[in-house]
């Protein structure tokens, strides 16, 4: 078992896992792997009071959250069955900061264009699985900063249909499709923590990815807090189980069998879920920053620059054959007002106090919906 994490590592899966305990109950999917890198490029090149709430979130000091974020996305380049990009649109009228610009990876800087290139994009960076640019492009939009991060991996055992019936708990009555399998690898599954224990079992997959599978009778911010431990080594892992061991789901019997063997069985699934960064600006340190009577990004231009919004869409699936998960996460730039000096005002006044026609059209298409003519005005309201 890993008992230490690098720094960058670390400190992303803090964020993910507080994320996780904020994300309430329900459905969801969500990857702070892909918003890390993006606040910890931010916090670098933010001036306070931006700053310091980015640092926050980040978890490291400015500097090292720069030079984190962009180690974190070295490291999912390298994977074998993960990957990651980050992508930088600038409109035209932006100059960026040379000495901030050229610590990006190659190729990351783009002119910002239509809709349709960011969706491209996306699409591209995931393997399809996340076909659009989950922030639409606007008419403030001034910059927008973007990751995207793809998992695929099929499993090294396979798992077979199954039909899932649970007898009890919360799912009791339900019947519908499963999966399961037999190993003989018997150290995947592991007891949690101490007197209220989590079930993990690995599902190891081709290459250099697995997927741990978390039950547990807390919430799901506890549960997978648990696991977050396991992985950097704060709490216990008990990988021997002896005969008559119990756990959420787990029983450990002596049977008759041939071999000794882990079974498994649950429901396959695939989630896809939509996240409002700005839902909750505290826990991605992002409400100084989208302050827009002023500039929080000097080190990026000198033109003074303030989030405009911030999404993430996130996809999870697992199958038979194997998992995918993907997730693009974007933060939207508006230029500053502080930008515009005063100037003098115009005022444009129209009075239809005569026979007039109107339109209503639709905007993307200029397809006219209705169209008319009031001869008369009317009499009451």
């Amino acid at each position: 078992m890993q008992t230490s994490l690098l720094s960058h590592v670390s400190a992303a899966n803090d964020l993910t896992a507080r994320w996780c305990a904020a994300a309430g109950r329900g459905d969801f999917v969500l990857s702070g792997c892909g918003v890390w890198p993006l606040l910890g490029v931010l916090a670098g090149a933010a001036d306070e009071p931006a700053r310091a709430e980015l640092t926050a979130a980040v978890g490291l000091s400015g500097a090292e959250a720069h030079a984190g974020a962009l180690r974190l996305l070295e490291s999912l380049s390298a994977a074998e069955s993960v990957a990651g990009a980050l992508g930088l649109w600038v409109r035209r009228d932006i100059e960026l900061n040379p000495d901030w610009s050229g610590t990006l990876p190659a190729g990351t800087v783009e002119p910002l264009t239509d809709q349709p290139a960011l969706d491209a994009w996306a699409a591209r960076h995931t393997a399809g699985l996340i076909p659009r640019f989950p922030l639409d492009l606007t008419a403030e939009t001034a910059m927008l900063l973007a990751t995207a991060v793809v998992a695929r991996t099929a499993w090294a055992d396979p798992f077979h249909d199954d039909v899932l019936e649970p007898v009890s708990g919360p799912w009791r009555g339900h019947r519908g499709p499963g999966l399961s399998r037999y190993s003989k690898q018997l150290g995947d599954a592991a007891l949690l923590g101490g007197s209220d224990p989590v079930t993990r079992v690995v599902v190891r997959g081709h290459g250099d990815l697995d997927v741990h599978l978390l039950l547990g009778d807390g919430s799901p911010g506890e549960v997978l807090a648990t696991g977050f431990g396991a992985l950097d080594g704060t709490v216990e892992v008990r990988g021997e189980l002896p005969v008559g061991t119990l756990g959420p789901g787990l029983t450990v019997e002596a049977t008759r069998a041939m071999s000794d063997s882990l079974r498994i069985q649950l429901p396959p699934f695939e989630i896809r879920s939509s996240h409002d960064l700005l839902a909750d600006p505290d826990l991605f340190g992002l409400r100084a920053a989208t302050d827009s009577t002023r500039g929080h990004f000097p080190a990026v231009s000198a033109t003074p620059l303030a989030v405009d919004s911030a999404r993430q869409d996130a996809l999870a699936r697992f199958t038979r054959e194997g998992f995918e998960a993907a997730a693009v996460t974007a933060v939207a730039f508006a230029v500053a007002a502080a930008l515009f000096p005063p100037r003098r005002t115009v005022e444009i006044a129209v009075t239809f106090d005569r026979p007039f026609a109107f339109l209503a059209v639709h905007r993307p298409t200029g397809l006219v919906v209705v169209a008319g003519w009031v001869e008369q005005p009317p009499t009451r309201m």
